[in-house]
C-alpha cells in the first residue's frame, strides 16, 4: 500500500478489531487514526496503533496539524453530532456512515432527528451501507447528492470458499453469529430449530455472540428442552471467526425489525458466510435482498416467521445436493458486489472527491 502523511480521523463504538477495521487501516493514500472520546479508553489487543482523543485535541488543537489530519470519518450517524465541532471549528471535511439503528430507530426521537438534520446540512458526504438505508436517510432529509452507498466488503483471501457436505451420521450444524439483540432474530431461530428437531434429531445449532438477550435465549432453550443441541458460546476473536464458518453447514441470519424500529443494514457475518461457500437462510429485511437472491444465492423467508424459517431449514436438511450450487452462487455474489478490495477503492475515490477540492 502506498504510504502517505494524510490522515483521516475515524470514530466507531470501540477500538476492537472487526468488520470496519479495513475501512480505517486499508485505504490507499490515507493513514487511519482512531479517535476516542477520552484519553484513557481501553484498547487491549486493538489493531489500531494510531489513536488521538478528543480531550487531547481540545487541549492542543495543533495535534491535528501535527498528525496532518485532512478529514473525519464517523462510522455511525448517531455518534456523528458529537463531533460536528471538528468541522465547524477546524474546517475538517466530514464523512458519516449509516449502518442500521442510526437511520431507523435513532431518528424516531425528535431531538435525535433534529441533530441528524443539522448533520445533513453540515457534513460533506454520507455512506449508508446499503440502498435500503440510502432511501431511509433521504426520507429523513439527507441531500441525495451527498450520498454514496458503501457496502461493507469481505476479504476474499481470508474467507476462502469450501463446498459443504455431510456424511454418514454426522450432525448438520446450523450457525448464527451476531449481537444478542432483538433485531438479529435469534429467538425466532431457536423456536424454528425446536420445530425442525422434532423431525430431525441429527442437527445442532450454535449461536456465537453476546448481548442483553442472552438470558432470554438460555431460558427459551431450557423451556423447549433443547439441551446440548443448542450451544451458546461467547464472542470469538474476529481473527479466528472464519473457523466457525468452516465447521458449520448452514448459516442463519433471521434479522427482523425490532419493536423500537431498529433495523439492520446488511449483516457482515452473512456476507462472510456466503464468501465461504456456505448455504444461507435469511429474511427479506432491510438491505438483505440486495445480497441474497431467494433460491439462487440462499433462501429468504419473511421476517419473524418461525414457520417459514423452519420450512427453509427442513428443506436444506432434505436437499443436501443443493448446498454446493447455493454456496457457489453466494460466493460469486460476494465476489462481484461485496469484494473488500473493490469497496476500499470506492471509499478512497469518495474521499478524493471531497478532499481534492479542499
Amino acid at each position: 500500500m502506498k504510504q502517505t502523511n494524510s490522515a483521516i480521523l475515524h470514530h466507531k463504538y470501540s477500538l476492537e478489531d472487526g468488520h470496519v477495521t479495513p475501512q480505517i487501516n486499508g485505504i490507499d493514500g490515507y493513514r487511519g487514526v482512531m479517535m476516542t472520546r477520552k484519553s484513557k479508553e481501553k484498547r487491549l489487543h486493538s489493531p489500531f496503533s494510531n489513536v488521538l482523543s478528543v480531550d487531547a485535541i481540545k487541549q492542543n488543537p495543533d495535534l491535528l496539524k501535527q498528525s496532518n489530519v485532512v478529514g473525519i470519518h464517523i462510522h455511525h450517524g448517531s455518534l456523528a453530532p458529537k463531533f460536528l465541532f471538528l468541522k465547524e471549528k477546524y474546517g475538517l471535511p466530514m464523512f458519516v456512515g449509516f449502518r442500521g439503528n442510526d437511520a431507523t430507530a435513532y431518528p424516531k426521537k425528535k431531538q435525535n432527528l433534529l441533530k441528524l438534520k443539522k448533520l445533513f446540512r453540515s457534513a460533506d458526504m454520507f455512506f449508508p451501507v446499503c440502498e435500503h438505508l440510502k432511501r431511509k436517510i433521504i426520507k429523513l432529509g439527507c441531500p441525495e447528492d451527498k450520498i454514496r452507498v458503501l457496502y461493507g466488503g469481505v476479504d476474499l483471501d481470508r474467507f476462502k470458499s469450501r463446498s459443504r457436505k455431510v456424511s454418514g451420521k454426522e450432525k448438520i450444524r446450523f450457525l448464527a453469529i451476531g449481537r444478542f439483540v432483538e433485531k438479529k432474530g435469534f429467538g425466532d431461530l431457536i423456536r424454528a430449530f425446536a420445530d425442525v428437531k422434532k423431525r430431525h434429531s441429527n442437527i445442532k445449532l450454535t449461536l456465537v455472540g453476546q448481548g442483553p438477550s442472552e438470558a432470554e435465549y438460555r431460558k427459551l432453550i431450557k423451556k423447549l428442552q433443547l439441551g446440548s443441541s443448542v450451544q451458546i458460546i461467547p464472542w470469538v476473536n474476529y481473527r479466528k471467526i472464519q473457523d466457525k464458518y468452516y465447521r458449520s453447514h448452514v448459516f442463519c441470519a433471521p434479522s427482523c425489525t425490532s419493536k423500537d424500529g431498529n433495523q439492520e443494514g446488511i449483516p457482515n457475518t452473512l456476507k462472510e458466510a456466503m464468501a465461504t461457500g456456505m448455504p444461507v437462510i435469511s429474511t427479506t429485511h432491510a438491505g438483505i435482498p440486495e445480497l441474497v437472491k431467494n433460491k439462487i444465492s440462499g433462501l429468504l423467508v419473511p421476517e419473524r416467521s418461525v414457520n417459514q424459517l423452519a420450512k427453509a431449514m427442513n428443506w436444506l436438511i432434505n436437499n443436501p445436493k443443493s448446498w454446493a450450487k447455493l454456496g457457489e452462487n453466494a460466493r460469486k455474489k460476494v465476489e462481484s458486489d461485496f469484494n473488500m478490495a473493490l469497496q476500499l477503492k470506492k471509499q478512497k475515490k469518495y474521499y478524493d472527491e471531497i478532499l481534492k477540492h479542499k
